[in-house]
Formats: structure tokens, C-alpha cells, sequence
């Protein structure tokens, strides 16, 4: 009888540890969506990932865009800013939110986050684009 009890204490402790939900795998399916296009289906699964995990700077960074896909910018934005408290010297995340800001008109956050962007010294090909859009902006 103990043998069946131990047993049994096994097999329940393996059921709830396969249970156990990960935000990566939610991450990874959401990710899959938004690159078939599917975006309502990613954005639910990116914010079952944050719920479990709330500083996930991947999954707010992948959700913002997948808001800007949909031309939600002011919901891309948000993400992208929470992102950014885990992730501040993301070129990304700055480039992501100077892209939006440029979009949505805003010019001295859209300068001041290209501005970012060139501080963070990007690779070659981004640093030119910064330095046209600041260019651009400043005039």
C-alpha cells in the first residue's frame, strides 16, 4: 500500500510540474502568430507570457510591434516603454519607438529616441538611417 501511495505522490508531482505554464512557450507560439500574421491570436498569447512573467522585455518588445502592425501605435508605445525599464540600452526598443513617434507626428520624442538610438553607438547601416532622420528632424 505504500509502494501505491508513493507512487501515486510521483505521478501527481509529475503531472503538475508538465502543467506548470512557462510565458516562454506562450512567448514562442505568440511569436509564431505575428510572424504568420495572425495578430489578434499573438497578442493574447504575448499577454498570457507577460501575465506570467510582468518583466519580460522580450514579449512587451515583440507585442508592441505586433500593435504597430495592427496601427495600433499609442498600445505599441506603451509596450515598447516597458520594454525599455528592462532593456534601456536596447537600440531596438529606441529605434522601435522613434519609428513610432516619426508616425504618430510627435517630432521632439521621435528626435530625442533617434538621438538615443546614436548614442548607443548601432551598427553601421542603423547609424546612418539615425543620423538622416536626425538630420531630418532638425530642420
Amino acid at each position: 500500500m505504500k509502494k501505491l501511495g508513493a507512487f501515486i505522490f510521483v505521478m501527481a508531482f509529475s503531472f503538475a510540474m508538465l502543467a506548470q505554464e512557462k510565458p516562454e512557450d506562450y512567448f514562442k507560439k505568440g511569436l509564431g502568430f505575428a510572424n504568420e500574421g495572425r495578430y489578434d491570436e499573438a497578442i493574447e498569447l504575448m499577454k498570457k507570457a507577460i501575465e506570467l512573467k510582468p518583466k519580460y522585455a522580450e514579449s512587451h518588445l515583440h507585442l508592441g510591434v505586433v500593435y504597430a502592425n495592427k496601427k495600433q501605435y499609442d498600445e505599441a508605445i506603451k509596450e515598447l516603454k516597458l520594454a525599455e525599464i528592462d532593456k534601456p540600452e536596447s537600440v531596438t526598443v529606441h529605434w522601435l519607438l522613434a519609428m513610432l513617434y516619426d508616425k504618430k507626428q510627435q517630432k521632439d520624442k521621435a528626435l530625442a529616441e533617434w538621438q538615443k538610438v546614436l548614442e548607443l553607438k548601432p551598427r553601421d547601416e542603423m547609424k546612418e538611417v539615425a543620423e538622416k532622420h536626425v538630420a531630418r528632424l532638425k530642420k
